[in-house]
């Protein structure tokens, strides 16, 4: 019988398929974890800067009067004494200014690999 009739691949062709397939599995994997800590970080940056926000608009509510007193007279309103801590991010705020608005500074610190990150939003309030 002649080798002209004989189909298939060769020993060869099936190890350089094997080394590529490989060489492309390695390479997803590889990807696939830095994705994860590309989420992670993510992860851990939205819930920073929802506590921000979330501080600065508690803030805006006890800037408005009540019972009377004058706007943005509240010590609650005022700069944070003590950072607040929640779920390992530390809040922070300072409030400054005078007149009919006050200049609101939010500072979060939240943990990352390598040590802590920090976010800062600023605000202008208005006292009516």
């Amino acid at each position: 019988m002649s080798m002209q009739g004989r189909r298939g691949y060769s020993i060869t062709e099936i190890l350089v398929a094997v080394l590529v397939l490989g060489v492309g599995v390695t390479a997803l994997v590889g990807s696939s974890a830095l994705v994860t800590r590309q989420i992670g970080r993510g992860r851990i940056l939205t819930i920073a800067t929802e506590a921000a926000t979330r501080r600065l608009e508690v803030l805006r509510l006890l800037s408005r009067p009540i019972n009377g007193a004058a706007p943005c007279t509240r010590p609650e309103f005022a700069g944070s004494a003590v950072p607040d801590t929640v779920r390992s991010i530390v809040e922070s705020w300072s409030v400054t200014g005078g007149g009919n608005s006050r200049t609101v500074v939010v500072t979060v610190s939240y943990p990352r690999s390598g040590g802590m990150g920090s976010l800062t939003l600023t605000s202008l309030v208005g006292c009516y």
